[in-house]
């Protein structure tokens, strides 16, 4: 079972939009705020925002640096802690898939090896399948917003593979709008804001973004 390191936050969530009252932030490193730290992170920017129409707002970011579409839902299934939280919380937001796909990417040397990716789809889609379940099983009432994934490559050293990344990822992400939508969760397109914005989104380990591409990731999910 993973540990799950987290901060809460006495934060609001936006009245115009919906009434909150605990806003639950799950997934891997970019809801973690990987390489800006949490005070940075998008959920607690969305929060920060969100606040400001509630003042009584709690969040709780969950992100796990590295978690995959398996390790969230061994999460769902065996936590208590989060188990519970999820029953409470009004907004539940998502960031999970990249991890998985990252076997496709062993040797920064050689072109992507899409061998395996019908596979790694295929389980990412009952993983995900599963996960939607346990999330309406203990909260069917929540608003969850799920993102998609988005290439970062052309803002690093391996911008060569770009296109043949953007055809694995733009497949994963058919699959994941449609997992949401039959879910009734709400698509937050990330890879449209970041696209063609890399080189002044992504941060210097070229996979992360900096703090200005959290804040555009924080205003995404604020306005959809």
């Amino acid at each position: 079972m993973v540990n799950i390191p987290y901060i809460v936050i006495n934060t609001d969530v936006s009245k115009a939009v919906i009434r909150v009252s605990l806003y639950l932030a799950l997934g891997d490193s970019i809801t973690a705020g990987y390489g800006v730290g949490n005070s940075y992170s998008f959920p607690t920017i969305y929060g920060n925002f969100l606040r400001r129409h509630n003042q009584d707002l709690s969040v709780y970011n969950l992100g796990v640096n590295g978690l995959t579409t398996h390790g969230l839902l061994e999460l769902l299934l065996f936590n208590r802690s989060l188990r519970h939280l999820v029953s409470l919380a009004s907004l539940i937001t998502i960031t999970i898939g990249s991890n998985d796909l990252l076997h496709l990417f062993k040797n920064s040397n050689q072109s992507i090896n899409t061998s395996q990716l019908p596979v790694i789809l295929g389980n990412m889609g009952k993983t995900l399948a599963q996960v939607g379940d346990v999330v309406k099983r203990l909260n069917p009432m929540a608003i969850v917003k799920v993102a998609t994934l988005y290439n970062p490559l052309p803002a690093g050293p391996y911008a060569q593979y770009y296109a043949q990344a953007q055809g694995v990822i733009d497949t994963a992400n058919v699959m994941i709008i449609t997992w949401a939508k039959r879910y009734g969760f709400v698509v937050v397109c990330l890879d449209r804001e970041i696209r063609g914005k890399e080189p002044s989104l992504i941060g210097p380990d070229y996979g992360h973004p900096n703090a200005a591409g959290y804040r555009v990731m924080a205003k995404a999910f604020a306005r959809y």
